[in-house]
């Protein structure tokens, strides 16, 4: 499996969040047993952390309108350059999205399906936030990226990819597998979530200094303190000593 990270910006290097949290990917990949080779970094700009060199690709393929949701585009671009390979599963994951604990390929069990998506949990929308795929669903992120470019809106790639499998039913469901929750854990609805979970959880997805009307607290406190109805950290001892290492307490 090959782990996928994408980030392009207009100004051509990291945002403040963006630098900190590229290095704690980076060092919690290889914390996890991840290997360099099988880590696959890609941005528009040269950049260099730990071994890891970044895959530069065109400033085009940044999406103005909501820029989380560029990866629908540069997946395809990936694809078209032969650079997502046959016979290989790929995760790929937004920065804010962290892996908790040992993703086992077999446990997804997605050898005869093309994708494998999670949902909010709390509402029937595919979260792309964090998703595996394969070399085999090019010609479905082609479809969803240019929908995508036709609507130009906030969370096009999400709401898109859901009417593509839910509403319109145009990609059939024997070719996507919706995954547990526990495979993309956010930061909205923690107790009726985490009880649907499989534990332990694998992937959390927050930004650490993220806080709302919505949310009892700062994200952060959330997930590393436990300040949240489960009154249990949410974060492995082992990511929160990652964390702390890149200064964040």
């Amino acid at each position: 499996m090959k782990n996928l990270l994408i980030y392009i910006n207009p100004s051509k290097k990291f945002d403040k969040e963006h630098s900190i949290l590229a290095k704690i990917q980076i060092d919690n990949s290889f914390d996890l047993g991840w290997k360099k080779k099988d880590i696959l970094l890609v941005t528009n700009f040269d950049y260099e952390y730990n071994g890891v060199k970044s895959l530069i690709v065109p400033d085009e393929l940044y999406y103005e309108p909501d820029p989380v949701s560029t990866k629908a585009s540069v997946v395809p671009y990936l694809l078209k350059q032969g650079i997502i390979k046959k016979d290989e599963l790929y995760w790929c994951h937004d920065f804010d999205v962290y892996q908790n604990h040992v993703i086992n390929e077999v446990d997804l069990e997605l050898s005869n399906v093309d994708l494998g998506l999670v949902s909010y949990g709390y509402k029937p929308v595919w979260n792309f936030g964090s998703f595996f795929f394969k070399y085999e669903s090019k010609d479905i992120l082609d479809l969803l990226n240019k929908k995508m470019r036709e609507r130009l809106r906030p969370r096009a790639d999400e709401k898109m990819l859901t009417k593509l499998t839910t509403r319109y039913n145009i990609v059939n469901n024997d070719r996507y597998k919706g995954l547990d929750v526990t495979y993309n854990f956010t930061m909205r609805c923690i107790q009726s979530n985490y009880l649907r979970a499989v534990k332990p959880l694998k992937v959390l997805h927050f930004h650490p200094w993220y806080q709302d009307d919505m949310l009892s607290d700062s994200c952060l406190n959330i997930f590393m303190y436990g300040k949240n109805r489960l009154k249990k950290p949410l974060m492995s001892e082992r990511l929160i000593k990652i964390f702390n290492l890149h200064g964040i307490v």
